[in-house]
């Protein structure tokens, strides 16, 4: 009975084997479109109804969180824009009273050489400062400045805002700052709880503040002394306004928590200031529950507290709507399968008509092979012919070309260094023999600086060979546009790095061609090598017409894309910058490269960012790579 039974069942499966292998495509595609969409909704589907409370639950606990992190991350937003505002006192440049003492000195020095003016110079200038800040943003509130942390400046203190006239006390304005306690060493935008301006004479309103450590940038990087601390006073309605857009409803009341754990602000006025402390020990146990938002860049957190009643309302309705689509999602399964099927099937005949022409003389199309169907077997069969007819051409023709091209580049990188160096060398002595000195030095320099771009790009050289490269290239120029080119080099004598061949001459040119040719007057180039840990940091200085933001952006781009530079009318413009570039990048990995910033009518600085490497570690690094 059991082998019958075996036999019935080996039998029944034989069949319906071969009643799948007969089906044609047409009918297989819609057999399984019906399989994968009935079965899902006449057993799977009663399941997920059943879950969809636990589902819906999860998604509305989602979107609760979502708008608390969409508030903070907003408000993170808001505070960025402050932050990037109380950077301009590093780039403020001053009336004409600072340009007359500190001429000289770069934007980042201006507000010091300010607070070193005699008295109503200073008092005038700073409340010019201020008051430009005032009006960058109408949120302001008001703007201070206070310093405590310098020997030669003192203490000095500057107030201004357009809404109040008249400050009143200034260490009711410390205290509401808490300015004794100020980190004096943070870098970093610091935010203050809400309190009143009772500083000013007059009604008090609330503000929270946003501050910034300033720092005499002229020393050692990491080692700058603190000067004083920049204050913003924030209107409260510029977040008030910012909840207002966001149409958050009345179901949840959300609180904006600082990184102390200090309300900043909430849809529910009386917790603002509060501590989270004293937030969550007023939440009703049974009737609400809490959200907490991801802790952002300047460590704020956003709370929401839901009320279960009104968030889940809609659980119900969402099931009813369930229900509905299941309903309409059938009907549109049904009508699909048959017309995507039919549809599918139709351009069997016209692949084979392409088969056709591809044996006649056409080989660009490659096509898929998903399975053992008809699609199935013209792919095959297409792609077994494409692909000995790319093997033809590969063996036949594109090996060929390549080799003749080796031979003649090879040809020619014996011809060329040869006849140049030769040539160079009979006008040089033509020249001495005439007693024309300047002509000669011109024709040795040239000829050094070809002697030595002549090889490989990636070649290691002593920096003092670069250099001595670039000083000849600056001779050369200066020959020509009669000494307007002031090249100097800072560099301790100890140091004695290897770097890339060619690292310097693209840039130092480029500095001459879109910086100092075109300010038309007697330029500077400033190279300075440093070394820092491990790394090699070389800067490049000119005194050009510099760039804006706009032009600064462009190249910044150039310098992180594909292409080789920038084409003009007549030529590559930035082609040397973008090879040093990415040979850095090839040699070193990511971090390292080239830097550019640029500020318009003062110049360029690029810094070149590399491992530090001597001889010897070049040659034990090279000789374990062989």
């Amino acid at each position: 009975m059991e082998q019958k039974v075996k036999t019935l069942y080996d039998k029944y499966m034989h069949r319906l084997k071969i009643f799948f292998q007969n089906l044609s495509l047409y009918r297989k595609f819609a057999l399984a479109i019906l399989s994968l969409g009935l079965i899902p909704m006449f057993v799977i589907f009663p399941l997920l109804i059943r879950q969809s409370m636990t589902g819906n639950i999860r998604s509305i606990r989602s979107n609760y969180e979502q708008a608390a992190g969409h508030i903070a991350s907003s408000t993170e937003n808001v505070l960025s824009v402050y932050d990037n505002i109380s950077k301009i006192m590093y780039q403020y440049t001053g009336s004409e009273s600072v340009l007359s003492v500190g001429q000289y000195y770069v934007n980042y020095d201006r507000i010091r050489q300010v607070l070193m003016l005699e008295e109503t110079a200073r008092n005038l200038e700073m409340e010019n400062f201020l008051k430009s800040l005032d009006q960058v943003d109408a949120y302001i509130y008001a703007v201070h400045f206070i310093t405590d942390g310098d020997e030669e400046i003192g203490k000095q203190d500057f107030h201004y805002s357009y809404r109040r006239s008249y400050f009143r006390d200034e260490e009711t304005f410390e205290q509401a700052v808490s300015y004794d306690l100020l980190d004096r060493c943070g870098k970093n935008l610091t935010i203050t709880p809400v309190h009143p301006t009772k500083y000013y004479s007059g009604t008090s309103d609330d503000v929270f503040t946003v501050s910034r450590n300033y720092f005499d940038l002229r020393g050692m990087i990491g080692q700058e002394k603190y000067i004083g601390t920049l204050f913003l006073d924030i209107d409260m309605t510029r977040l008030e306004n910012l909840l207002k857009t966001m149409h958050l409803g009345d179901d949840a009341d959300y609180y904006l928590l600082m990184e102390d754990g200090t309300c900043l602000y909430s849809t529910r006025e009386q917790y603002i200031g509060k501590s989270r402390e004293e937030i969550e020990e007023a939440y009703p146990v049974r009737d609400f529950e809490v959200l907490t938002s991801h802790t952002g860049e300047y460590g704020l957190t956003c709370l929401a507290e839901v009320s279960r009643e009104k968030a889940y309302a809609s659980i119900h309705s969402m099931i009813e709507l369930i229900l509905l689509l299941g309903v309409v999602v059938l009907v549109i399964l049904l009508a699909g399968a048959y017309l995507f099927s039919r549809f599918l099937t139709r351009p069997l005949y016209e692949m084979m008509d392409e088969m056709k022409k591809v044996e006649s003389g056409s080989f660009d199309i490659h096509l898929p092979v998903r399975g053992n169907d008809e699609i199935g077997v013209l792919s095959s069969r297409f792609n077994e012919m494409s692909h000995e007819l790319e093997q033809y051409i590969n063996q036949s023709y594109v090996a060929r070309i390549r080799q003749n091209e080796a031979e003649l580049t090879a040809i020619k990188s014996q011809i060329y260094p040869h006849f140049l160096y030769n040539t160079l060398e009979i006008i040089r002595m033509t020249a001495v023999e005439n007693e024309d000195e300047q002509v000669s030095r011109m024709i040795d320099s040239l000829s050094r600086q070809i002697h030595y771009l002549i090889g490989t790009v990636e070649d290691m050289v002593p920096l003092s060979r670069e250099l001595d490269i670039v000083e000849k290239y600056v001779y050369l120029l200066n020959c020509r546009i009669s000494e307007q080119i002031l090249l100097r080099v800072e560099m301790d004598p100890s140091l004695a790095p290897m770097v890339p061949k060619l690292i310097l001459q693209p840039i130092v040119e480029n500095a001459y061609v879109h910086g100092i040719k075109p300010a038309k007057k007697t330029g500077a180039v400033l190279i300075s090598v440093t070394r820092e840990g491990d790394e090699l940091e070389i800067s490049i200085l000119d005194n050009g017409v510099g760039m804006n933001g706009e032009e600064l952006e462009k190249l910044k781009q150039l310098m992180m894309g594909d292409a080789p530079g920038i084409k003009n009318e007549y030529n590559w413009q930035s082609i040397g910058m973008k090879n040093v570039q990415d040979r850095l990048r090839f040699l070193y990995g990511e971090p390292y490269g080239l830097t550019i910033a640029s500020t318009v009518g003062l110049g360029t600085s690029v810094l070149i960012r590399m491992p530090y490497q001597t001889e010897d570690t070049y040659d034990s690094n090279d000789s374990g790579r062989r």
